[in-house]
């Protein structure tokens, strides 16, 4: 898999860790003693035809006793279309993005066609005040895999009112790239990466009206963590080569990228309820990160809850982000005298603004459904250059938008 997957798995993960019937959340105490199954649809897609992706999860919770919970998820993901390989500068000056795929010789007619299968497990043990998490997975797919093991510890203090949650998850990949005429890397080139994250978390009641969470991420990555399937386009200004309308690159050097990374994130959270208003609440969320790249990034999101008639739902949401350049980043290669250098677009300076919304249904009628709740959702995003916090706007070339729309359904029984 290249980062271009990554990273929308990564969107589309997040996306089904919003829907309900999906989160998993840990409190000490007695083990509900229901089976919940929940099952999510997702699409994912860019615009000017460039990535598709469809995304299948199941998920089953089962209880062991009176205090132990297992948990069993399974995800396919496929996706087709085109990815930004390199950037090209033109005879007029501005950058125009080249679009290919990792995969040209694909058995679905797709540029890049992609399946990964995943799947999870865990295991919940609850005391009264404090409730443990074991769990790992294995994630594959033609040229990624990932395994990974993971534990969470939460602990309740203050009569319930806060709670202190602390979690490590360690993952090993193994990526052996495709042959791409973008990658020139021999067949047979493996290389791995190891990641480690650690969490801290508070979650302090304020009232019966307020709630407030605050959490802080560190991880640490090393290994290989260059795009096999990006190149980067160098120029000589002093003997720019003219084809045509184009200047043609002097040279074509392999994305490369440092072997470690240190990520460190804060995450603080308000949650306001409303009787007021037909039980609504508000959920305002800021998220700060920083990395040794170079990367800074913000983020803001606002959603309101209102539940309106006959047990539904409707959820509006906000957000904005913005992210600093990578150091080492170059829309397109001007410094042959550095040890690394990408022209990736994710690693460059933009800005992003999305909103959507989402709507669910609870059923209380007597029989099997009794216990059942309807989740979908429809997402709108914009990523441009100009809506970058105190940017300059120069990455225009890799502006783009995309759709995203959920669906999911939750049974329990």
């Amino acid at each position: 898999m290249n980062n271009q997957s990554s990273a929308i798995l990564a969107s589309l993960s997040l996306a089904a860790a919003m829907l309900p019937g999906l989160s998993q959340h840990a409190h000490a105490g007695r083990v509900e003693e229901s089976y919940d199954l929940d099952f999510q649809y997702g699409n994912y897609s860019e615009s000017s035809q460039r990535i598709n992706v469809d995304i299948f999860n199941g998920q089953l919770s089962a209880p062991i006793g009176q205090r132990m919970t297992a948990t069993v998820n399974l995800t396919r993901d496929t996706i087709t279309g085109a990815s930004p390989v390199y950037n090209q500068k033109l005879a007029n000056g501005k950058i125009k993005q080249v679009i290919s795929g990792a995969s040209p010789t694909s058995y679905c007619g797709a540029s890049l066609c992609e399946q990964r299968d995943a799947i999870n497990s865990g295991l919940t043990y609850f005391f009264d005040t404090v409730s443990v998490n074991l769990g790992g997975g294995l994630s594959r797919e033609q040229d990624y895999t990932s395994r990974f093991f993971n534990t969470n510890v939460s602990v309740d203090l203050n009569k319930k009112l806060t709670t202190l949650n602390y979690g490590a998850t360690i993952a090993f990949d193994e990526i052996e790239p495709s042959p791409s005429p973008w990658n020139s890397r021999p067949i047979g080139f493996v290389r791995n990466k190891t990641s480690q994250q650690y969490l801290l978390g508070l979650t302090q009641i304020i009232d019966k009206h307020s709630l407030f969470v605050s959490n802080m991420t560190f991880t640490q990555h090393d290994g290989f963590m260059s795009d096999p399937y990006k190149v980067v386009a160098f120029y000589d200004p002093k003997q720019p080569l003219l084809f045509g309308g184009t200047l043609y690159p002097n040279t074509i050097k392999q994305d490369t990228r440092p072997n470690e990374r240190f990520q460190w994130a804060w995450l603080v959270q308000y949650v306001r309820h409303f009787g007021e208003a037909n039980d609504a609440a508000l959920h305002a969320d800021y998220r700060f990160s920083t990395d040794d790249w170079g990367i800074n990034t913000y983020t803001t999101e606002l959603s309101w809850h209102q539940p309106i008639l006959d047990d539904w739902q409707i959820i509006p949401r906000f957000r904005y982000y913005s992210q600093d350049a990578a150091d080492f980043f170059q829309a397109v290669g001007i410094n042959l005298n550095t040890r690394y250098y990408s022209s990736d677009y994710r690693l460059a300076g933009f800005g992003a603004i999305s909103g959507g919304v989402r709507i669910s249904k609870a059923f209380n009628t007597p029989g099997l459904l009794s216990r059942a709740k309807f989740n979908a959702g429809v997402e709108y995003y914009q990523h441009s250059a100009d809506y970058q916090w105190d940017g300059n706007g120069s990455n225009r070339f890799a502006d783009f938008n995309y759709l995203l729309v959920t669906a999911s359904f939750s049974l329990a029984f």
